[in-house]
């Protein structure tokens, strides 16, 4: 089916190829982008992207959507909902003087609301220089029955960050200093020091942000993951809330990152977010007061899958929760018959693609797949399947058909439900900076 569309085009030719550049304008474009979200609520499709200055997973890194309102035929003008705090800005990744965003899910709570959670980082490479994460600091601590950041000065010494931005002491005396806002701006009366989660002077600014410089009290490098709300479909976003505190266990390292796409909200109200740790093993945390407050199973910690991955539910309850592969080969999956609370591994359900993220979304009896189809990533396709049933319980998926996304390069990419004739997807047709947009007939994919 031959409708696509690009909705993020990057406008430099580090990046992209100078022919595709040219697609990019005032509407779509950016310098770089990667990372795409997709999803359905009320009568507006939202598209959330990484939007990047250097093509890496490293930089300065915003976070922008764009939404339609006629089942993607026409889309919104790009918009910025969220900007790190940054030192230094330059359209090159060799430099990582700013705090960015990354890898963003989002899902629709009970009360309608779009909930999306993503991973924030201080001012590091994250994954890609582990050596410069903060192994050894605490980044939480429990004060009063509540869990609340922790920030370190030069010598390592201890402050919390309670109500208010209100900083004490590791006596848990009240200090001068406060943090007064979610990007980690911190005074000292009335003075203001600088940021936590940055480190050095303010330099170089090729991106046009709003820059400063480190604070005498910086907050551990480290992934945390923070949450955004919208009541209006997309059309307008929170603030974000830091809530890696609520589920983060010692085990879990200086990584427990969100699985980019969707998560899930279950036949009972409950909202399923995927995250995993360092690349190994999978974590289900899930909200059931609409994204209020965030839970995880501490007898369960992990959810027995590995790496980024995505959740469906059949009818009759059962989730199964299909992950991202090693090499080339099938696809991990797990399941749950409680909702997410439990979980235990499976055979490998017949998907073959590579080292990639994949998404899925479930109709009913059937499941859709988006994912790459070669040994590398490239040649789209979504597989369709059926829940697989043993005497009434869900098992498995049973793969019957397959239909071509595109040729050539793909990467990750994002499913959702446009109305009852209609999915699409939101995918990566280049190795930075062209997202583009699918729909496909409901009824012609499943035969």
């Amino acid at each position: 089916m031959d409708n696509e569309k690009v909705i993020f085009c990057g406008n430099s030719e580090r990046y992209l190829p100078k022919e595709l550049t040219e697609k990019s304008n005032e509407s779509n474009g950016g310098s770089a982008f990667r990372i795409p979200s997709l999803i359905k609520a009320g009568d507006t499709l939202i598209a959330v992207i990484d939007k990047q200055t250097s093509g890496a997973d490293w930089g300065f890194i915003e976070l922008a959507v764009r939404t339609s309102d006629d089942g993607g035929e026409t889309w919104s003008d790009i918009q910025t909902i969220a900007a790190p705090p940054a030192r230094e800005t330059r359209i090159t990744d060799e430099c990582y003087a700013s705090a960015f965003f990354i890898d963003s899910c989002m899902a629709i709570a009970p009360n309608g609301d779009v909930v999306m959670i993503v991973d924030f980082y201080p001012e590091c490479k994250g994954l890609h220089k582990k050596s410069i994460l903060d192994k050894k600091k605490t980044p939480y601590s429990m004060y009063k029955n509540k869990m609340y950041p922790v920030i370190y000065d030069r010598d390592g010494k201890f402050y919390l960050v309670v109500e208010n931005g209100v900083v004490l002491d590791n006596r848990y005396n009240e200090t001068e200093y406060r943090v007064a806002d979610w990007k980690g701006s911190l005074y000292k009366g009335d003075e203001y020091v600088g940021n936590i989660y940055l480190n050095g002077k303010t330099g170089k600014n090729e991106a046009d942000a709003v820059t400063t410089f480190g604070a005498p009290l910086k907050a551990p490098k480290r992934n945390y993951v923070f949450m955004f709300r919208s009541t209006d479909n997309g059309k307008t976003w929170s603030e974000p809330v830091d809530i890696t505190g609520q589920f983060l266990t010692k085990t879990d390292g200086v990584f427990i990152g969100v699985a980019p796409g969707v998560g899930l909200t279950t036949q009972d109200g409950r909202i399923i977010m995927p995250l995993y740790v360092d690349r190994k093993e999978n974590v289900s945390i899930y909200s059931v007061d609409n994204g209020e407050t965030w839970h995880r199973m501490t007898q369960q910690p992990y959810a027995c899958n590995v790496d980024e991955w995505q959740a469906v539910q059949a009818p009759d309850g059962t989730i199964l929760g299909l992950g991202r592969q090693k090499r080339y080969g099938k696809t991990p999956m797990s399941i749950s018959h409680d909702s997410g609370k439990h979980w235990f591994k499976s055979k490998p359900t017949g998907i073959y693609a590579p080292k990639c993220q994949k998404s899925v979304i479930s109709i009913g009896d059937y499941v859709f797949c988006s994912h790459a189809s070669e040994k590398k990533r490239a040649n789209g396709v979504i597989t369709i399947g059926k829940f697989k049933r043993v005497k009434g319980q869900t098992v498995g998926i049973n793969w019957y058909s397959e239909v071509e996304i595109n040729q050539g390069f793909f990467a990750y990419s994002c499913l959702t439900q446009i109305d009852d004739e209609y999915i699409g997807v939101l995918y990566e047709a280049q190795p930075s900076s062209y997202i583009c947009f699918k729909k496909y007939k409901i009824a012609d994919l499943i035969g």
